[in-house]
């Protein structure tokens, strides 16, 4: 019998995940004209696959998403429609010849629930405050996530940059 290098992934259904997936190469596309904006359309368009959308942040390179599922399979499947479809039209609209648009895979992490882990609050913060960490824009004034809806819900004070410890899955309740 042969042995995976590769640890087992755990799944579970009606669970929460956070996602990562990026440009094929690394490649800086997600913040050309027009192309963040069609990537959260087809977020929304693509939803009806996940139970919610939770949290989302565009980087010129990779997406993180934070969402609720009902089962792994219509993770899968919001995964397999939504990088091909946005792949077609990233290709369209930048008239890029290349056939790769999306790295194969993604990464994935199922948000572990326990009374003192603080896995949702850390990937949450991690994912809104990515435009500080990287492109050093405070996430007020980044454009390409949701960060203003959670601070209309009052889950974080508007000169929030990350790191700060704030418990936020006592808040979250599933829509």
């Amino acid at each position: 019998m042969k042995i995976s290098g590769k640890p087992p992934r755990y799944q579970e259904d009606h669970s929460i995940y956070f996602l990562t997936f990026c440009t094929y190469k690394r490649q800086q596309l997600l913040h050309r004209t027009g192309i963040p904006e069609m990537l959260i359309e087809n977020l929304n368009r693509y939803v009806k696959h996940l139970d919610e959308l939770i949290a989302y942040t565009i980087m010129p390179d990779h997406i993180h998403i934070l969402a609720n599922v009902t089962t792994v399979l219509n993770l899968s499947i919001f995964l397999r429609n939504f990088k091909k479809w946005t792949s077609l039209e990233i290709r369209r609209i930048l008239k890029y010849d290349s056939q790769h648009v999306w790295q194969r895979g993604t990464m994935d992490h199922c948000i572990r629930w326990s009374w003192e882990n603080k896995d949702f609050d850390n990937h949450l913060q991690y994912l809104l405050s990515n435009s500080s960490k990287h492109l050093n824009i405070p996430p007020k004034d980044f454009r390409y996530h949701n960060f203003l809806e959670f601070v209309e819900k009052g889950w974080f004070e508007e000169d929030f940059y990350g790191g700060d410890d704030i418990e936020l899955s006592k808040r979250y309740e599933p829509q």
